[in-house]
């Protein structure tokens, strides 16, 4: 059960990338370099529900791998803290993704305020601080492991550039910069990319776990005359 919530991280990954990839596909007219990715999911747009049905798949997914890494936290005595509050993060960030799919959409471009299109905005700020404290905590429990220690440093660079770029992001769509889909991307891309990466590096420790197991558990057993 572990592996399949920790190759969830994977999976959503591949899930969020492929529906960015066929939501641009099936709507002409769409730039992925001006428009925001949530503009495809926006209340009224074209096969909304498909998209939005795939990214609610992603949010899942991604709930489930903040579910493997907290097991996988309880499961070692060092850095605990850390560790859950960083899958407690991930957690909520799928969480208020799974919200903003089913009763949050974002209001079309240009339309007045609703009180879903405000909340998308609450729930999107939500998910985006969680992502970083998700990073930046799991990032302090990679220290006490030598089979994570090599991924600290990454983890550090990548909430360091989704701070930046997210910044970034909130001052282009203020000011209505025609690259602000691209720079949204760039924040969003880095993330995907970080859980792509961890999600296979802990599946990879989990499995060496389990073969350690199984040998120990064969090398223990009562041999025949």
């Amino acid at each position: 059960m572990k592996k399949l919530l920790l190759l969830s991280g994977m999976s959503a990954a591949m899930v969020y990338v492929g529906t960015v990839i066929l939501g641009g596909v099936i709507r002409p007219g769409y730039s992925h370099m001006s428009e925001a990715i949530s503009e495809l999911v926006a209340d009224g747009a074209p096969n909304r529900f498909l998209l939005s049905s795939l990214f609610l798949i992603y949010n899942l997914l991604l709930a489930a791998f903040g579910i493997g890494l907290f097991l996988g936290v309880k499961d070692r005595s060092r850095g605990r803290r850390s560790g859950f509050i960083g899958s407690l993060a991930l957690m909520l960030v799928g969480l208020a993704g799974v919200s903003m799919e089913l009763a949050f959409p974002q209001d079309p471009g240009g339309t007045p305020a609703t009180f879903a299109g405000t909340m998308h905005l609450v729930m999107a700020g939500v998910a985006s601080l969680g992502t970083m404290v998700a990073i930046l905590f799991l990032a302090f429990w990679f220290r006490n492991f030598s089979a994570l220690k090599h991924y600290v440093t990454y983890s550090l660079i990548s909430v360091t550039m989704i701070f930046i770029s997210g910044g970034l992001s909130v001052a282009a769509m203020a000011n209505y910069h025609p690259l602000f889909g691209l720079i949204e991307r760039v924040t969003i891309g880095t993330f995907i990319l970080w859980l792509f990466v961890i999600s296979r590096r802990m599946l990879q420790i989990e499995d060496a776990f389990l073969r350690q197991m199984h040998l120990a558990m064969v090398g223990s057993a009562p041999k025949g005359r």
